[in-house]
């Protein structure tokens, strides 16, 4: 299984970089703070099409369980950014760490610690895997988020509430 797994991302790998013409990804120098950013990876909007597409092969719920995954490591590197502004606002930290990540509009509809609610409409994700599957890419980026923030684990579920907006509640555990 393992062995599959790592052949798929290998072969997503290869295809994008292909795309982008055989070039390694340079590091990066921010000089409003004055510091490599080596850390961050800036991928094509393709590449979560082409890692869900590769990840069907090794079954459904394994492609769920990993791009929640994956989504839930994207979101605790977003909430570095934010974890010294405290939580009185919770709402104005989401927006910002979720348009620094550009998956879609974010509008929290209860910001209580305890159980979180968000909208998301014009999600990148429902643009490129389909209205009729489950964003676990996307929850996974807003629990990750979430759990950096408030340091404190969430279950998640999604509801599907137009062809791209989506609910995700946010349960502490």
């Amino acid at each position: 299984m393992l062995e599959k797994l790592s052949r798929a991302l290998q072969k997503v790998w290869l295809r994008e970089c292909h795309k982008r013409g055989n070039r390694p990804m340079d590091d990066f120098y921010d000089t409003d703070i004055g510091v490599q950013t080596s850390d961050i990876l800036i991928l094509p909007s393709s590449f979560l099409g082409t890692l869900w597409s590769e990840l069907q092969k090794v079954g459904n719920d394994d492609c769920r369980r990993i791009m929640f995954t994956c989504g839930h490591t994207v979101g605790q590197s977003l909430s570095a950014n934010y974890a010294g502004m405290g939580t009185d606002d919770l709402d104005m930290i989401l927006n910002q760490a979720w348009a620094e990540a550009g998956l879609g509009h974010l509008f929290v509809l209860d910001s209580n610690p305890d159980k979180v609610i968000v909208k998301l409409e014009n999600l990148l994700e429902v643009a490129i895997i389909g209205a009729d599957k489950n964003c676990d890419f996307t929850a996974g980026c807003l629990s990750g988020v979430l759990e950096g923030l408030l340091q404190q684990p969430y279950s998640v579920v999604e509801e599907m509430v137009g062809e791209e907006t989506r609910l995700f509640k946010f349960d502490k555990k």
